[in-house]
């Protein structure tokens, strides 16, 4: 079964603007063909921003896995993520080696090292930073970034 991580603008476009690609996504996960997950670094962008939150309490029912992150100060929750080590370190400068050091990205970064730690096969995005270099992330990072219309696509080709 394929793993697919989708990013926290994925879920803003489903739950926002209705997207239909993310809709297939989930149709693609109950018909057995793929494994959705988020990281944990979700409840920082969602819940972070408004206790109230009408996307966190959304996601409360949306079908996926949520798997765990680098923890960081003041970001994380306890017992929600993992502590990092050099490993983490190595693979946060590798992503930053491909789209810049912005410490306001940290967030994103977190988002593809848990992706990366839990050995997924696609990471869904709409972020332009990591569509613009994927091809270096590819490289480096050995893992797949899509756009969810991408990755729709690539499903229904090869899956």
């Amino acid at each position: 079964m394929l793993k697919v991580t989708l990013d926290t603008n994925c879920l803003f476009d489903y739950f926002e603007r209705n997207s239909e690609d993310t809709k297939k996504l989930i149709e693609f996960q109950d018909a057995g063909k793929i494994e959705i997950a988020v990281t944990t670094r979700v409840k920082a962008d969602t819940f972070g921003r408004r206790k109230d939150s009408p996307i966190w309490q959304k996601l409360q029912n949306f079908p996926c896995v949520i798997i765990p992150t680098v923890g960081r100060w003041g970001v994380s929750y306890w017992r929600e993520d993992m502590y990092a080590g050099e490993e983490d370190k190595n693979i946060q400068k590798t992503i930053q080696s491909c789209i810049g050091n912005n410490p306001k990205r940290l967030n994103d970064v977190d988002h593809l090292i848990g992706h990366i730690k839990a050995k997924r096969d696609i990471f869904v995005t709409n972020d332009g930073d990591f569509i613009k270099h994927r091809d270096c992330l590819s490289q480096r990072c050995k893992t797949k970034i899509m756009t969810p219309q991408e990755c729709v696509e690539y499903i229904n080709n090869y899956c």
